[in-house]
């Protein structure tokens, strides 16, 4: 005649939760590796680890009354306190109730799905790019198989935590005039499922980041560049960023602060005409923190000649 959880634990079949683990850590004490290394003493460990686990909680106890009602054949109802295995039927009562346990609440469970965000710039959004990720997918414990111990102690392989996490490096393709905060989605590339259940999907979020102060307005691109007070005076040639890259900019003589330049076709393309629009270019003179001793002595040499060119335009 199979053991009862009840008659492992030798306790009543009506013993409340407080109950019975007062008796479980009683006689965790008694049978426990580290207390008794006798081979009889790690098979009652089993046994007592396996009916608390059952009889602690609610769900799984429920179902395990309903099976021990419908097999009384099969199970002694009077607590003993024999704790030896019973062989002669072939199969142990767990065999029994983790099968009809599995059939009854273990359905497959997909599992949970995995976001992370990647950032592009406009061009790579209109012409399309990759990206590689990293993630960490969760999987469930092949020892223990989630249940966080194996062998009636904390499982070695996933530390007690009932999974394994794994890190996996995939390489997304971004395609071409993607929108930003658009979601790309790559099906069962999430976390593990359970029970057999499906993985989860893998969400892609592309964030368009803006490109060296680079402003978008009506279609039109606008930014500010900053420029030395003797390229303002004399002129000269400087580059700008644009959507598409650099672009040189000529400088006359005399440029003013704030004096805005037109550059064409280095603007947003019109997917219509497949042309590329205008930027506006703002320039702002640099006045420099710091001058050298013979920096100062221009700048001071430049004030003089500019007070006698003053004076002698006013005679």
């Amino acid at each position: 005649m199979l053991k009862s959880y009840y008659e492992i634990l030798n306790i009543c079949e009506n013993a409340s939760k407080d109950e019975i683990k007062k008796q479980f850590k009683k006689l965790v004490k008694m049978y426990h590796p580290d207390i008794n290394s006798s081979l009889e003493a790690e098979n009652i460990f089993k046994e007592i680890n396996k009916a608390a686990e059952i009889l602690l909680d609610d769900e799984k106890r429920k179902n395990y009354d309903k099976l021990r009602n419908t097999n009384k054949e099969v199970y002694n109802k009077k607590p003993h306190q024999n704790y030896k295995t019973s062989e002669s039927s072939g199969y142990s009562f767990y065999d029994i109730f983790k099968k009809t346990e599995n059939k009854k609440t273990k359905k497959p469970k997909k599992g949970s799905d995995i976001t992370v965000n990647v950032e592009i710039d406009y061009q790579e959004a209109l012409l399309g790019t990759y990206r590689s990720v990293n993630i960490a997918k969760s999987s469930i414990c092949p020892k223990c198989l989630g249940k966080k111990f194996a062998n009636g102690q904390k499982c070695s392989y996933c530390n007690g935590l009932g999974e394994k996490t794994l890190n996996k490096k995939i390489t997304v393709k971004i395609p071409p005039k993607i929108k930003d905060k658009t979601k790309l989605r790559l099906k069962q590339e999430g976390s593990e499922g359970e029970f057999n259940g499906q993985p989860g999907d893998l969400y892609i979020v592309v964030n368009i980041t803006k490109k060296d102060d680079l402003t978008v307005k009506d279609g039109i691109v606008y930014n500010e560049v900053e420029i030395s007070p003797y390229t303002a005076v004399l002129g000269g040639n400087i580059k700008v960023p644009t959507l598409w890259g650099e672009a040189v900019i000529k400088i006359p003589p005399l440029t003013k602060s704030n004096q805005s330049f037109k550059l064409i076709d280095v603007g947003v393309l019109n997917e219509k005409t497949n042309k590329k629009g205008e930027q506006i270019t703002k320039v702002i003179i640099q006045i420099p923190s710091e001058i050298s001793n013979d920096e100062y002595k221009l700048y001071e040499k430049l004030k003089e000649i500019n007070s006698k060119k003053k004076n002698a335009q006013s005679i």
